[in-house]
């Protein structure tokens, strides 16, 4: 009985290796890489190969007798059945975008998932006002003219004129002590020293209820002799935020064979007391919303020069 139990478990492990190799036909079993056993049924090598009938029909050429095409008329040329113009291409691609979901875990590990209309956010970002506001024509929106302006008007800010380097910022104050530009009228005044590897220089300044600055700037050869004067420095207006206030920017190209750059208040004289006055006047760059102040403070940014390809 021994004897007839050990047969019949021999043959059954036959079988079973028998069925489960890839090479034998039959049923082939396997693990995949996610845990599930798969069990899949393959021919064996012997029944996937041809008959030697096969191939001697295989090798026989066949006469295969087409379809005769219709001749080319006029009117197949006008049907436009599988023809697509540009707009409904571009309706479809939109529906498609329509239908979009984005997946995401929430701050209490839960799976949301939310339905995304691109088509609709683009056409919101398109149609959202630009950051700031342009000065009409940046391109036409300055004169050139020529002033005279005295060769030493500015040794007196040149002797506390303050480094701007490349890629760094400084904090400009119109406040005692004062200097001043004579122009040849006399001007509050601060001065920076241009070092090497400035391209231009941004600046900013922000109106406040109280007003705003609104210096016109000189650049100055290594004798401290004027080369160009800048009337209005800004050119964007960029809008009040809950994080910022408004303020006014603009870029100015550092001239060739500058090494001096003098801020002065063109608008503000000096009083009997000594200190800056308001000079009455017509100033066409002067910001409607606010006043112009004597005292305040404004940013310049020097901005480095790219590096060569």
């Amino acid at each position: 009985m021994k004897v007839v139990v050990l047969i019949g478990l021999l043959a059954l492990i036959s079988s079973c290796t028998t069925s489960n190799r890839p090479d034998s036909g039959g049923f082939y079993s396997y693990v995949d890489a996610q845990g599930n056993l798969v069990t899949v049924m393959r021919k064996s090598p012997e029944a996937a190969k041809p008959s030697s009938e096969t191939l001697q029909a295989m090798e026989e050429p066949v006469a295969v007798e087409r379809p005769r095409l219709d001749e080319l008329d006029a009117g197949s040329l006008v049907q436009q059945g599988l023809y697509q113009t540009d707009e409904e291409v571009q309706k479809k691609i939109e529906d498609a975008e329509r239908d979009r979901f984005v997946i995401y875990r929430d701050a209490s590990g839960y799976q949301i998932t939310e339905q995304v209309d691109v088509v609709a956010a683009r056409k919101a970002k398109e149609s959202k006002p630009p950051v700031y506001e342009e000065f009409g024509n940046t391109a036409n929106a300055y004169i050139e003219r020529l002033e005279g302006v005295p060769e030493r008007c500015c040794d007196g800010p040149l002797k506390q004129a303050v480094s701007l380097r490349p890629g760094r910022e400084e904090l400009v104050s119109f406040s005692p002590p004062w200097y001043w530009v004579s122009m040849p009228d006399r001007h509050p005044a601060v001065a920076f020293r241009i070092e090497p590897g400035i391209a231009a220089l941004r600046l900013q300044t922000f109106l406040t209820g109280l007003g705003y600055l609104h210096p016109q700037a000189l650049f100055l050869d290594q004798d401290g002799v004027p080369i160009l004067l800048i009337d209005n420095l800004f050119a964007r207006r960029y809008p009040e935020t809950w994080s910022r206030l408004p303020y006014l920017e603009g870029e100015l190209p550092v001239e060739e064979g500058a090494a001096w750059f003098v801020l002065y208040l063109g608008y503000a004289g000096v009083s009997d007391s000594g200190r800056p006055e308001l000079v009455p006047g017509e100033y066409l760059w002067a910001e409607p919303s606010a006043p112009l102040a004597l005292k305040g403070e404004l940013v310049v940014r020097a901005l480095r020069t790219p590096p060569r390809q």
